[in-house]
């Protein structure tokens, strides 16, 4: 769990300044190799984006800056779930609450459509960044202020607070793309390629290779941490099971190319 953590904290945002009418929130610089994460309890069933919250509380829960008021909490209306707010901190040093709503995202660039805020698809392509955006400004956001969360937040001044978003993100690009720069993200995001895997197995290259396939929660960690590595043959037959449910797994890679060790990250798509 300590390489989770440590992938999550250094995950840049995926936005270099606000974007599209949305603020930024910045975590606080810690000391990664010496925090302690012993306190942190995740059951093993919690999926990804719930897995990553625990990791910013405990950022938060550590801070002598912030005070964690509310997290996760439910907004129901006659037995109806309207929502659900991330959190809310109160800042000591401005004396203010903010509404954080946290996303951490992997995102495949699709340069088949026309606008670029439209290229940014999950791997499964079952969402897009767009569509996240939509619903933060449109739907999460105004939560805040809709009648029935007052009740819920019994002692945050709602005339002293703004409200931001924690977006972490993995840009995955087509290999002919792989040293490309953009403008609409930060760059530094940028962690890897994708092909089919129809494309991964024509390409003889990849039988001079190592493999891992990590488990959806591993996708935090930095590859150089993995110890155990497997060859072309059994990587086929690991991605043969995920392309045949439909789903598109992230394969770390590590090769020897002069004479230094090259470890790389990429999706292997099923569309």
């Amino acid at each position: 769990m300590k390489e989770q953590f440590k992938g999550f904290y250094n995950t840049p945002s995926l936005f270099n300044n606000t974007f599209y009418g949305l603020e930024l929130f910045d975590i606080e610089d810690i000391d990664i190799e010496n925090f302690d994460i012993s306190n942190i309890e995740i059951l093993q069933q919690l999926p990804l984006g719930k897995r990553v919250e625990y990791f910013f509380e405990a950022i938060i829960d550590n801070s002598s800056r912030y005070e964690k008021i509310i997290k996760n909490k439910q907004i129901i209306h006659n037995k109806e779930t309207l929502g659900e707010i991330d959190f809310i901190l109160f800042d000591k040093k401005r004396d203010k609450y903010i509404h954080v709503e946290m996303q951490y995202k992997f995102y495949v660039y699709d340069d088949s459509f026309k606008n670029e805020i439209d290229r940014y698809i999950g791997p499964n392509r079952s969402d897009t960044l767009l569509l996240k955006l939509e619903k933060l400004k449109n739907k999460q956001f105004p939560l805040l202020f809709n009648k029935d969360t007052k009740t819920y937040l019994e002692g945050v001044d709602l005339d002293n607070i703004e409200q931001k978003i924690l977006f972490k993100g993995n840009v995955f690009l087509p290999r002919h793309l792989k040293e490309k720069d953009f403008d609409l993200i930060n760059n530094d995001c940028i962690h890897g390629y994708y092909l089919s895997f129809k494309e991964f197995k024509e390409d003889i290259s990849f039988k001079e290779m190592q493999f891992f396939v990590p488990h959806r929660f591993d996708w935090l960690s930095d590859p150089k941490s993995n110890k155990t590595w497997e060859s072309y043959e059994k990587a086929i037959e690991d991605l043969d099971f995920f392309i045949k449910i439909t789903a598109s797994p992230l394969v770390w890679s590590k090769k020897i190319q002069d004479n230094k060790t090259v470890i790389e990250r990429f999706f292997v798509t099923w569309w």
